[in-house]
């Protein structure tokens, strides 16, 4: 676009071209020889600086094609870090499934033991092989999830999914946001102000336009009797003023317009930067109580039904009911945690986070 773009400003850096007009005259009937023809070489002379303001306008239009460029590669890079964090959730995923089916698979072999022994009924092992299937059925659904993902992740780049190498330590370590944001990114602010100098460029060759440009002549005259003469002149267009002013209106009201959309844009992101702040902070509170509190109480509940289960103090069901609270648990901690990234994938977005990176070629 920017090339289409860049050959209009050539075309607008050219002058009104000449025209070559040729008449005849006095044409009569036979024996009248006072015919004359004329041939006449025509320049229009432009006025009020309307190439300069020409090229200026394709400049500005240029300018904004360039900032929206710029904001279509944040948008990638937007996309990008959504397309990784559910890559890396899907990996966590995948990693609760596995530990879930491994605390199955020792569950179901303790339970097998005790029915062997005539100490638990049959149904006790016929439940513990049931939940172990559940688990190996959840963990190959979660092995496909990643993979998806992952494929999705790498149809970015065109590369090989198995090439991708995907890290979740910071993943888990959510960050606080110590910082507040009242404006827009640079790259959104570059394209009002590319929209501005447009509009503001539009004035000035409506402007220029207002004022009529003469086209001066001259040429030979040749008459009948084979005398030359050289004639020359001058055409002055009158104006048309209320034409004039309503191009000059609108070009205004243009500017104008971009002025109340930025106040508006600004509005609005600060809202949304605010929203994005606040889901940020509230999935990183509540994946951090998760962690810190949730999840070391259920996986010691858990430690201490298996081993009074091991003693005869509990039942099956109290195990596998200590075993679904602690997965549920860690689940709950990982949404938390994508939840969090997500809403810093918003945050990092709406304040232009990436600019630099995605600015160069």
């Amino acid at each position: 676009r920017v090339e289409v773009l860049e050959a209009a400003r050539a075309a607008a850096d050219t002058r009104p071209a000449p025209t070559i007009d040729g008449t005849v005259e006095n044409i009569g009937t036979g024996g009248f020889n006072q015919f004359q023809v004329d041939a006449t070489y025509n320049q229009r002379i432009e006025r009020g600086g309307k190439r300069a303001a020409r090229i200026e306008l394709a400049e500005g239009d240029i300018g904004v094609a360039q900032a929206e460029a710029l904001i279509r590669r944040l948008d990638l890079a937007m996309q990008v870090q959504e397309l990784y964090v559910e890559v890396q959730a899907a990996a966590l995923d995948l990693e609760l499934a596995r530990s879930r089916v491994e605390i199955a698979e020792r569950l179901q072999g303790e339970v097998q033991r005790r029915v062997d022994d005539a100490r638990d009924p049959l149904f006790a092992g016929t439940r513990a092989r049931t939940q172990l299937a559940e688990a190996q059925v959840d963990l190959e659904l979660a092995e496909h999830a990643l993979e998806a993902a992952t494929i999705r992740l790498a149809l970015l780049t065109g590369g090989n999914p198995d090439d991708l190498s995907v890290v979740t330590n910071g993943f888990l370590e959510p960050q606080a946001i110590a910082l507040e944001y009242d404006e827009l990114s640079s790259i959104d602010l570059a394209l009002y102000e590319a929209r501005s100098q447009r509009a503001e460029a539009n004035m000035r060759l409506q402007e220029a336009n207002s004022r009529t440009d003469p086209t001066i002549y001259g040429g030979p005259r040749v008459f009948g009797s084979g005398d030359v003469a050289l004639i020359a002149g001058i055409s002055l267009p009158l104006p048309n003023r209320a034409l004039n002013q309503a191009n000059r209106d609108r070009a205004a009201a243009e500017r104008r317009q971009i002025d109340a959309d930025l106040a508006v844009e600004r509005f609005q992101r600060r809202r949304e930067i605010g929203f994005a702040i606040e889901r940020v902070e509230e999935a990183r509170r509540e994946a951090e109580a998760i962690r810190t509190r949730v999840v070391p109480g259920a996986e010691q509940t858990l430690r201490e039904v298996r081993a009074g289960y091991n003693r005869g103090g509990f039942t099956f069901l109290d195990v596998s009911t200590a075993e679904s609270a602690l997965h549920d648990a860690r689940e709950r901690m990982v949404d938390a945690l994508a939840e969090y990234h997500r809403a810093k994938v918003d945050l990092d977005r709406l304040t232009g986070r990436f600019a630099e990176l995605v600015g160069g070629n």
